[in-house]
């Protein structure tokens, strides 16, 4: 079976690449965060020509790891058209993708991609046809929550249900007042959407790792390009890796309509911020 995740916002600056970059990396550790069922081939699609941060220079590469084949493809969608060109090659890539295994596709979308979907409703019928999860990434302003209300009354079917990520790099959960107190969160909330809080990442080493995917700093200590990272900041991602891709694999189970497993990451502090438990199941 294929399902696939639509990282989106509509607004730049939001976090959709690194919620992606996360995500993908969560996907390709199906035993470490016990997934329903293990992950056979995942497809990483870099949407956003502009700003190519999931599978530019330094980012995500086709590969093997652990037991999942990862596949990249870069492909620009600003208009529908592009949107229709795109899903062809997804659709062609993924064919011959065997029907029994569990496999996932993550496109990671540009700023200002709800205008395409907004002017073409076939669209909307591509990501119905590649089984779409939606995953989108608040902001903290009101446009951020206006433009998922507007996904909502345009598309009230196909945006039933989802997922609303909480990128606590914006700040305490307070700091979301304009999502926290509006009728798009109610509204959202008891249609089944989930929401979940992504802890930070300490902005320098965020910084340090520039497009560098989790699993390629974890494994070997250093950055695509061959700098090293500091004890500090190799154990700020191990650390990163495991409580960030214990929340994400919530979205897992409840994609495949199971109950979530408790406790599903390590013991640390409160939402937003993580304690340092260094491990030892890098892949």
């Amino acid at each position: 079976m294929i399902k696939t995740y639509f990282v989106d916002g509509d607004k730049g600056g939001v976090g959709k690449s690194f919620t992606a970059r996360a995500l993908a990396d969560m996907l390709m550790q199906s035993e470490r965060f016990k997934l329903p069922r293990p992950i056979g081939r995942l497809l990483v699609v870099d949407a956003d020509e502009s700003n190519q941060d999931v599978c530019g220079k330094g980012g995500f590469i086709s590969e093997r790891v652990g037991d999942c084949d990862v596949s990249i493809l870069m492909r620009g969608i600003e208009t529908p058209e592009q949107w229709i060109s795109v899903g062809d090659e997804v659709f062609r890539l993924v064919q011959d993708w065997p029907e029994d295994e569990e496999n996932r596709i993550v496109f990671s979308l540009p700023a200002g991609a709800g205008l395409a979907i907004a002017r073409a409703g076939e669209v909307t019928e591509v990501m119905a046809a590649l089984n779409a999860v939606h995953v989108w990434v608040i902001g903290t302003d009101y446009e951020s929550v206006r433009q998922l209300q507007d996904r909502f009354n345009q598309f009230p079917k196909f945006y039933g249900q989802g997922f609303v990520i909480l990128n606590m790099r914006h700040g305490t959960r307070d700091k979301f007042v304009h999502w926290n107190t509006s009728e798009t969160r109610t509204q959202a909330l008891a249609n089944g959407w989930r929401e979940i809080e992504m802890p930070v990442l300490t902005p320098f080493v965020a910084s340090e790792l520039s497009r560098t995917p989790l699993h390629h700093a974890a494994l070997h200590g250093a950055v695509n390009g061959g700098k090293r990272l500091g004890m500090g900041s190799l154990i700020a991602v191990k650390t990163f890796r495991g409580i960030t891709g214990a929340r994400l694999a919530e979205m897992e189970q409840e994609a495949l309509g199971e109950e979530p497993e408790q406790p599903g990451e390590p013991e640390g502090p409160a939402p937003g911020g993580f304690a340092v438990h260094p491990d030892s199941e890098d892949i």
